[in-house]
């Protein structure tokens, strides 16, 4: 059982994740020194685990207002919520409307914080259910990993309409493994 609960939070890490894709594509060229092509994986990965660990502690200075009982039903809608705007996100993607042009440095990082946008939503019910993760306080370096490795995988590739359309893929995919497993999470016990 404990294998089978890793195996879950890791592809729940890497659906939380997947925004990354989507917005690292084609941010490498090829003149650049080994050096960027290494910084730019590097901050969407401290990007994510800051917003994690952002959402966490915003969630435990909030979490006084829900019902303790009522958690598991809390942390299956901002499943559900993050789940749906992955799918709005890869559609908008798949039809051409996210796309972003980096100019300088502080559109780069506005991009990085975008893309962990979904990490800061499900990091607020954090104090309810990362506490149970088999990973526990170790989820936070496994989302920034995730992200970098996101970023390291995907910056490489060349943008064109049909790459574009392969990487909205993985997101629509996450969003439909995040639903698989936020009812895995509410009706059973492998989260």
């Amino acid at each position: 059982m404990e294998t089978a609960s890793i195996i879950i939070n890791i592809l729940f890490i890497l659906c939380l994740t997947t925004p990354v894709v989507t917005r690292a594509v084609g941010l490498f060229n090829a003149d650049d020194k080994p050096g960027k092509k290494f910084l730019i994986p590097l901050v969407f990965g401290l990007t994510q685990g800051v917003m994690a660990v952002a959402g966490f502690y915003l969630g435990k200075l909030l979490c006084h207002l829900f019902i303790p009982e009522f958690a598991p039903y809390l942390v299956f809608a901002m499943m559900l919520v993050v789940a749906i705007k992955m799918f709005i996100d890869s559609m908008r993607v798949l039809k051409g409307k996210m796309l972003y042009t980096v100019r300088n440095d502080w559109d780069f990082i506005l991009l990085s914080v975008l893309a962990a946008f979904d990490v800061l939503l499900m990091s607020l019910t954090g104090p309810f259910f990362i506490s149970e993760l088999p990973l526990g306080s170790w989820f936070f370096p496994a989302v920034a990993v995730a992200g970098f490795l996101w970023a390291f995988i995907t910056a490489r590739i060349t943008y064109n309409p049909g790459v574009m359309k392969k990487m909205s893929f993985i997101e629509f995919s996450a969003s439909v493994f995040m639903v698989v497993i936020a009812v895995l999470y509410l009706f059973t016990d492998l989260i």
